[in-house]
């Protein structure tokens, strides 16, 4: 039995192609018509989503701060797509196939305040190009990145946020983060770096620098006065690394000391716990594994034993001279 309003509409449609001088399968009746109509219609439907899909493989939406935002996620890309709006100021291009980031790619995004291009392929940072002057977030976790030169993100001068975790970059330059006056956060979690250079922090003229992120890597000493032009930093990460517990480790105790409400650790993909007790010894082995900051300076920096004195001190049997030029005792 077909409803009589699916009946309705049938005939409705009938009669509309009719009246532009077309007739639709005039053979067929009313009843047949109700369930050929429907099926139709699901088609064109189908159609339609279909070529949407395929014609466009990025989705437009805006983020938390209501930023118009574009989605290229997953779809094997190597460059840009065409066709994305100029105005645009999210840009996220996780999960393809890009190797490298080249600033003159997105010289036409006037707007544009994030780009995210994590978990591709980059290992390299083409040379300086043009200025992105409204670049405030760089996402470049998860990539392939081995080291990084200097003044390598001076195309962004506004950055306020980097973002370089798991890669594996082993080197990094004084003035890697320099000419960045707006810098707050600077992530280098779980990467390869075995020394740290003495001035980074020192060459970074923002002063509103807020984070600086270590974790996992494989620093074994902090260079002396390492974070004196930076004193205060509210959010310090340095636990995962193997400290090497000798002389050389007095400045890193002395910091953990003042600066101990400020020293965290990540717990989780998102939250963070104060963690000063979590930066750990990794020898010589009698210290293995204790807290940096319980020691005391005698544990790690032992005083030279005291040289001989006094009552104590035996006077050699003889002396090199008279080694060298034994006396002759003349005989009678």
């Amino acid at each position: 039995m077909i409803p009589t309003q699916l009946i309705h509409y049938t005939s409705a449609f009938s009669s509309f192609t009719e009246s532009l001088g077309v007739r639709i399968y005039p053979s067929v009746d009313h009843e047949c018509w109700a369930f050929i109509m429907p099926c139709f219609i699901i088609l064109v439907f189908l159609l339609i989503r279909c070529f949407i899909f395929t014609s466009s493989s990025c989705q437009s939406d805006r983020n938390q701060d209501h930023r118009p935002r574009v989605s290229c996620v997953g779809q094997g890309l190597t460059a840009v797509p065409q066709g994305i709006h100029t105005d645009t100021q999210v840009l996220v291009l996780t999960g393809n196939q890009f190797t490298s980031l080249s600033w003159s790619m997105y010289s036409g995004f006037t707007e544009l305040h994030e780009l995210d291009l994590s978990h591709n392929n980059i290992s390299t940072l083409q040379p300086p190009g043009p200025v992105l002057e409204k670049l405030s977030v760089l996402r470049l976790s998860g990539n392939m990145l081995t080291g990084l030169g200097g003044l390598v993100f001076r195309c962004a001068p506004s950055l306020m946020e980097i973002y370089l975790d798991r890669n594996q970059i082993g080197s990094l330059q004084n003035d890697t983060f320099s000419d960045l006056p707006r810098l707050e956060v600077i992530n280098l979690s779980q990467n390869k770096l075995p020394v740290l250079p003495p001035r980074l922090l020192d060459l970074v003229s923002s002063s509103s620098l807020k984070t600086f992120d270590l974790e996992n890597n494989s620093v074994s000493l902090m260079p002396d006065g390492f974070f004196s032009s930076k004193p205060e930093l509210p959010y310090v990460y340095l636990t995962h690394n193997p400290w090497l517990c000798s002389c050389a480790v007095g400045y890193l105790h002395s910091f953990l000391n003042d600066q101990e409400h400020n020293i965290y650790m990540h717990e989780g993909l998102y939250n963070i716990i104060s963690a000063a007790d979590s930066v750990l010894c990794s020898g010589p082995p009698h210290l293995l594994r204790r807290p940096i900051i319980e020691l005391e300076g005698s544990d790690f920096c032992p005083p030279d034993p005291p040289h001989p004195s006094g009552d104590q001190y035996t006077k050699p049997c003889c002396i090199l001279s008279d080694l060298e030029h034994p006396r002759v005792v003349p005989t009678n």
